[in-house]
């Protein structure tokens, strides 16, 4: 048996090439003399299990618990592992708001999807992904929810309500189910899914606390048969699903791939196990660079703390937003999802702004920005008083450690750390933009448009916030895990944001569609191996 164990090692751009250079050598070693010297010991018939399951879930999020109670309820007997990282779930589907996308038709989303992602992600596995979303509604309500549960918002074939991409077409054609957080019912998806899955501990056994160390794949045939986790060996007899999630919390990923030093607002268990245990069973990557991210977020001085973690907050059109630099050099009115008043059908794109999952309009593209480690909100009395710092999170944001503050402009530049001079010329044009009304620098909404006029002046640290990561093993129509040749590593498959399809353009709700989607497809396609 191979036991490829690579949790302990950091995954950088540079040996992530290396190691995938070395899969890419092992894959054409074995398909030309069956094995590389070296890369894997055959299980044998007297291989030493702590224990055997037709399907292996590694990870107790969405996608996870959706592949675990799909092999309970249509495996008809098969058994099912979950492992667990954590004592608890922790990464991003316990804490995101957890909206769930689904499509009630197939030509409209497929029109829609090929606008945001039909670049980066094949017909087939759109398709797949289309029509198994289908599902999403119908199948948490089969599993026992009830609708009085739920706040469902359907498609709207009249197109008056949009969705994030409403210059495309077809955008109407997305509809959501969201748990309602009041009442004697589960308050989230994730909570219900934990709950039906632990109704099934006559075929699921969920293993917390045992992070998943390395795959076990057979010497002679390349086929994953099984994992490590938590120091045991466990025997996969159909195969392992993938659903460990992104690369939130490993800072060296984020900045190999992204570009980024970014604060996660969640996924503090997903550093990357998953990936590089990928990498070593020589699997293909895509969308590394993808994700809803980023956009610069508020945070305490010390910078330990935001001053929101909701997905739509912002108060950045009390002030502006300047780098260390003491210059604008971006549209900042930004949050995850400011874009309805400024995304309408039928209007041209690459004008438009607004952030989208912190996807925003850059010379004319939608794309991720390369924002800096960090910046300064800097507004005046009178945008505190309008709430530049929210009074729910406190009434004198300065003793409390939220703000900074001085009597002029000239020594809130020296308190922080940015070109005196530099700092006087950005508020003084930013002024004559408000008189104007037209932000002639970065086209800001002239719905945001605030003045600097008010002594004192104060300044909040934000820094670049993401929500999650997309990118990871490249996966097929069937939910398999692809090696850089298109082929499909036997017995390996994956779920939820980990190699998600959302390569490009991303949807709100699609993380947790894929999530269903995903989750189902690989557990089905694990189901039919014998």
């Amino acid at each position: 048996m191979t036991n490829e164990n690579q949790q302990g090692t950091k995954t950088t751009r540079r040996n992530f090439l290396k190691g995938a250079g070395l899969a890419l050598a092992g894959a054409t070693a074995f398909g030309l003399a069956g094995c590389a010297s070296g890369e894997a010991d055959s299980a044998s018939s007297n291989e030493k299990w702590d224990g055997e399951y037709d399907v292996i879930v590694a990870g107790a999020g969405i996608a996870g618990l959706t592949a675990a109670i799909t092999v309970a309820d249509e495996g008809d007997g098969a058994s099912c592992l979950v492992v667990e990282k954590d004592s608890l779930p922790n990464g991003n589907s316990p804490f995101c708001a957890g909206w769930q996308l689904y499509f009630d038709e197939t030509d409209g989303p497929m029109n829609y999807l090929g606008h945001l992602i039909g670049e980066s992600t094949p017909e087939a596995t759109i398709r797949a992904f289309v029509e198994e979303s289908k599902e999403n509604l119908n199948w948490i309500l089969g599993l026992g929810a009830k609708e009085e549960w739920l706040n469902i918002y359907e498609p709207d074939p009249s197109g008056e309500e949009t969705n994030e991409y409403a210059e495309y077409p077809d955008d109407n054609t997305v509809g959501f189910l969201l748990f309602k957080t009041e009442g004697d019912q589960p308050h989230h998806i994730h909570e219900f899914l934990f709950s039906e899955m632990k109704k099934r501990n006559d075929t699921i056994e969920y293993k917390a606390s045992t992070p998943l160390e390395s795959l076990v794949r057979d010497a002679s045939t390349g086929e994953v048969t099984g994992v490590v986790a938590g120091g045991k060996s466990y025997r996969a007899k159909r195969g392992v699903i993938m659903c460990t999630g992104g690369f939130e919390s490993d800072p060296d990923m984020l900045r190999d791939y992204t570009g980024v030093k970014g604060y996660p607002y969640a996924g503090k268990a997903n550093t990357g196990d998953g990936h590089r245990i990928c990498m070593k069973a020589g699997a293909d990557f895509w969308h590394m660079h993808g994700g809803a991210q980023y956009w610069l977020s508020l945070r305490n001085i010390e910078n330990t703390r935001f001053v929101s973690t909701l997905y739509s907050f912002t108060v950045k059109q009390h002030g502006i937003t300047v780098g260390v630099n003491g210059r604008r050099f971006y549209q900042d009115f930004d949050a995850c999802s400011n874009f309805k008043k400024y995304a309408l059908p039928d209007t041209d794109i690459t004008r438009n702004v607004g952030y989208r999952h912190g996807i925003t309009q850059f010379g004319g593209d939608m794309a991720h920005l390369p924002l800096p480690e960090k910046g300064w909100f800097v507004f005046d009395q009178a945008g505190l008083d309008a709430g530049a710092c929210p009074e729910e999170t406190s009434t004198d944001p300065v003793g409390d450690g939220w703000a900074v503050s001085a009597d002029t402009l000239e020594e809130l530049a020296k308190v922080i750390e940015v070109p005196e001079d530099e700092l006087l010329k950005t508020v003084k044009q930013w002024n004559e933009f408000v008189d104007k009304g037209e932000d002639l620098a970065f086209y800001r909404p002239s719905d945001t448009l605030t003045g600097l006029n008010q002594p004192p002046y104060y300044a909040m640290l934000c820094v670049p916030a993401l929500l999650n990561t997309d990118g990871g093993p490249v996966r097929n129509e069937k939910g398999e895990i692809l090696d850089p040749f298109g082929q499909a590593i036997p017995g390996l498959y994956s779920a939820g944001e980990f190699g998600s399809i959302w390569g490009h353009l991303y949807q709100g709700g699609g993380n947790v569609g894929e999530c269903g989607a995903f989750g189902r497809i690989s557990a089905r396609s694990a189901l039919a191996r014998s």
